[in-house]
């Protein structure tokens, strides 16, 4: 495969790396981590994907414009705020680039004037364009530096009259000079603000700001190896925590007895509890809490869990959450994990607590690019020791990969790997 700006983007690093190729040096990359950790594990073959192709269900996209003048979208080059044309990306869907092109051309054509992270002047900051394969629905989210928006009503008008795909458009008011690239305050400008796709089975629908597998296809893949590694009964009583917009929960709902979802964010709460009624889920339930006090809560009221399950950020989890996690003593713990280095680091804090992993099992969420998806399912055994584990010194430090232990790793459900993540170029951006 031929990119004509691989070179100047970077974010498809074994673009030109066979399959199976690919598998071998994702496997191989981590078992290197695990080996580092001094894990003693087992890294199952790479579960690849069939679709290695226009698969992403998510873009950001910033503005520049050329020595002519001429304004132009892409990408953000490894590392920088550089602007690189990526026009026609093969790793974004056909209907995805005929969008972005045609925003393009009319932010040229109306003169919108493009925000300049310099002199933080100017207003249009980003376009995120979001996809749902399944049933082909489009969202697109304009990320301005100010409400004004004086253009908003044509571009809207112009986009929806050229693609019935876009069902709803937002604009998003950033007015921070920061990297981030979404802020809180947001306005529906047409439709219903969400988007709804169809994993396993099940209808789930999302906002701008909620997180969503960016490979819809091999989310469907890494949900049902989660359901076999769980191996659910139906009297079991099921955990989810980090839960975003409840998809992990509501795909095991009908193998269990109860699935209790946790967020921190409200508006994800409110948009899971829309996906069990849209899905005639009954048996889950969803709490607008921290993650780890509401362990810590069930703990206090001798609630009891038969499996956990966490998909944390990019920096993993906390020692408070895997202290509460563990205190609750469930027979199973499925770790989801974007980065194999913290989960590492996790694994062997897990440890101090009896809970231990015998093996990895990596699925290719990420074609193309040096990212890999893990899941490694945790069950309890007993300990060497006599003394409690949770009775330890706050001064404890686990002794794991990776700078600064659990420095930076937030508490909780937080937006994560894009949304409102540092635009550093898509090898960063998942």
């Amino acid at each position: 495969m031929k990119c004509k700006v691989e070179k100047l983007c970077g974010g498809c690093q074994l673009l030109k790396v066979g399959r199976e190729e690919q598998a071998k040096r994702k496997r191989e990359a981590v078992e290197d981590i695990m080996e580092k950790a001094h894990l003693d594990v087992k890294v199952a073959p790479v579960r690849m994907a069939e679709n290695d192709l226009y698969y992403r269900n998510k873009v950001i996209v910033g503005f520049a414009r050329d020595k002519s003048r001429k304004v132009f979208s892409g990408l953000y080059a490894a590392h920088s705020h550089r602007v690189v044309n990526t026009s026609g990306c093969m790793m974004q869907p056909l209907i995805v680039n005929q969008i972005i092109d045609e925003i393009t051309s009319l932010v040229d054509s109306m003169k919108i004037e493009l925000y300049n992270e310099k002199t933080g002047t100017g207003l249009l900051r980003h376009v995120m364009v979001r996809y749902a394969h399944s049933t082909n629905e489009v969202m697109v989210v304009f990320v301005t530096s100010s409400k004004m928006f004086p253009s908003r009503r044509n571009i809207v008008n112009a986009l929806v009259k050229k693609f019935p795909q876009i069902v709803t458009i937002v604009q998003n008011i950033n007015p921070r000079r920061t990297s981030i690239v979404m802020q809180d305050e947001s306005i529906v400008l047409y439709g219903k603000g969400y988007i709804t796709d169809i994993l396993c089975v099940l209808k789930i629908s999302f906002t701008a700001s909620s997180f969503y597998q960016i490979h819809s296809e091999q989310c469907d893949v890494l949900y049902r190896l989660a359901a076999d590694m769980l191996a659910l009964r139906v009297q079991d009583k099921v955990l989810d925590t980090y839960c975003g917009v409840g998809t992990i929960g509501l795909t095991l709902a009908s193998k269990c007895r109860e699935v209790t979802g946790v967020e921190v964010n409200a508006d994800a709460v409110e948009m899971a509890r829309h996906n069990a009624a849209q899905n005639g889920i009954r048996n889950a339930r969803f709490v607008a809490m921290d993650s780890t006090q509401f362990m810590k809560q069930a703990r206090k009221f001798h609630q009891k869990y038969e499996a956990i399950i966490l998909d944390p950020p990019r920096a993993g989890t906390t020692k408070m959450f895997i202290e509460s996690a563990c205190a609750l003593q469930p027979n199973r713990i499925l770790y989801i994990s974007c980065d194999p280095r913290t989960q590492a680091r996790d694994l062997i804090y897990f440890k101090r607590f009896g809970y231990y992993t015998d093996e990895i099992c990596p699925v290719d969420m990420f074609p193309n690019t040096e990212h890999i998806e893990t899941v490694a399912l945790l069950t309890k055994r007993k300990m060497r020791s006599n003394k409690t584990p949770f009775a330890q010194k706050k001064t404890d430090k686990p002794h794991g990969p990776g700078k600064g232990g659990f420095r930076g790793a937030k508490t909780g459900s937080q937006k994560r790997r894009g949304t409102a993540g540092r635009k550093t170029g898509r090898n960063k951006r998942r």
